[in-house]
């Protein structure tokens, strides 16, 4: 990792996701990492971390969340909770702020992510195309836009080139042949069913959360997720089997 990214858009900067767990007055309060995003492959100075603010969100997580700053390498980050990346309005997998996963089937804790539309899409369900004066919940240019980027991140997407593909394959633990095969589905029901068929086979639990937000990172959506593993104290970069590199495109 470069000692700096002032070239790279905020949105695809790395970011560091940790458990959230209830503090003395009942707030949840981040578990702070001991070193920043760019001081995780640094071999020289130490990172010197403090909690410069707490940050409200509008959607996304429905606590505040812990900005540090960095005074050895002068930089401001947000601190995650588990299964959310910057940016983003739901997370990927319904998870407790401190990294547990919600009881309930495949489908019920995909409920209120992006995934939810392929959810819908896969049953026959399309979100409104229009209204009849009141404004619907949900429009089907959403469930579009939402639909593209689960396919996308679970590899089933037409477009995606094949080293992707083979990337994401590799993280997911699903055969290429597998992913390729879906990749064929046309329309919004079969493409709904190509992406639950991914995360069908999917292992329960936070490792679910890191890889698929790991695939995020490599069709190029948002920056490298990093995850604090407070019991080692380390903070662990995502296992990119050899070869692994995220789309420039």
């Amino acid at each position: 990792m470069p000692a700096s990214y002032p070239d790279t858009p905020r949105s695809h900067r790395p970011f560091i996701v940790t458990p959230y767990l209830a503090g003395p007055l009942g707030e949840l309060e981040a578990q702070m990492p001991a070193v920043c995003p760019l001081g995780v492959d640094s071999s020289g100075s130490r990172c010197s971390l403090r909690v410069h603010h707490l940050r409200a969100r509008k959607s996304g997580p429905c606590h505040r969340l812990a900005v540090v700053v960095c005074r050895t390498h002068g930089r401001c980050f947000t601190l995650y909770p588990p299964g959310h990346r910057p940016f983003g309005r739901q997370p990927l997998v319904r998870l407790s702020p401190d990294g547990q996963e919600l009881a309930g089937s495949v489908d019920e804790v995909f409920i209120a992510t992006p995934f939810e539309a392929a959810l819908d899409a896969r049953s026959g369900r399309a979100w409104a195309r229009e209204t009849d004066g009141r404004p619907p919940e949900r429009w089907w240019s959403t469930q579009g836009r939402h639909l593209s980027l689960a396919a996308r991140v679970c590899g089933v997407a037409q477009e995606l080139a094949e080293r992707v593909r083979e990337s994401i394959g590799a993280v997911l633990s699903v055969g290429v042949l597998v992913l390729r095969e879906r990749s064929r589905a046309r329309g919004y029901r079969q493409v709904g069913q190509a992406v639950c068929d991914v995360l069908a086979r999917l292992q329960r639990g936070s490792k679910r959360a890191r890889q698929l937000l790991l695939c995020g990172h490599l069709i190029g959506r948002w920056g490298e997720p990093l995850h604090w593993d407070a019991r080692r104290g380390v903070l662990r970069r995502s296992p990119f089997p050899s070869g692994l590199q995220p789309d420039s495109t």
